[in-house]
């Protein structure tokens, strides 16, 4: 009998941070920002802001080489809302990457987490406002 795989924990990007190393994760892209796609590294530069009085900004770098061949461009423009499911790269995993970037550090202001994308998706139209209240609804009788 083979073990299911494990699954994903749904949480806000601004979470990412107590996250550990190979935790599995799924934050839709209702709050997420494609802010630059790098194409040498494949990577995607995402930003967050819910909550909105949030001390230091987010910055997600999402390798997406496993998944490159399932991105539709659309997805890697700056300004899409997309959704992502992967797993957050502790430094030793970044090195075999051969990523520029350390996972979890300090840069102009903002906290970096690396995750390696499993699954990536457009988001399309939302209302943001709406899925801010739900998940935050979700998360709160979760605890």
């Amino acid at each position: 009998m083979s073990a299911a795989p494990i699954p994903s924990r749904l949480i806000f990007l601004s979470e990412l941070p107590q996250c550990s190393p190979r935790d599995k994760v799924r934050f839709l892209g209702w709050h997420v920002i494609v802010d630059k796609y790098d194409v040498k590294s494949g990577t995607l530069s995402l930003s967050h802001t819910y909550p909105k009085d949030i001390p230091t900004p987010i910055m997600a770098f999402i390798n997406v080489d496993h998944v490159l061949e399932s991105v539709r461009s659309a997805d890697l423009e700056v300004g899409a809302w997309i959704n992502v499911v992967g797993y957050i790269i502790d430094s030793k995993e970044e090195k075999v990457l051969k990523k520029s970037r350390k996972s979890s550090r300090r840069q102009q202001g903002t906290l970096s987490i690396r995750v390696q994308a499993i699954m990536l998706w457009s988001a399309g139209m939302l209302n943001v406002d709406a899925y801010e209240k739900a998940l935050q609804e979700r998360l709160s009788i979760s605890v």
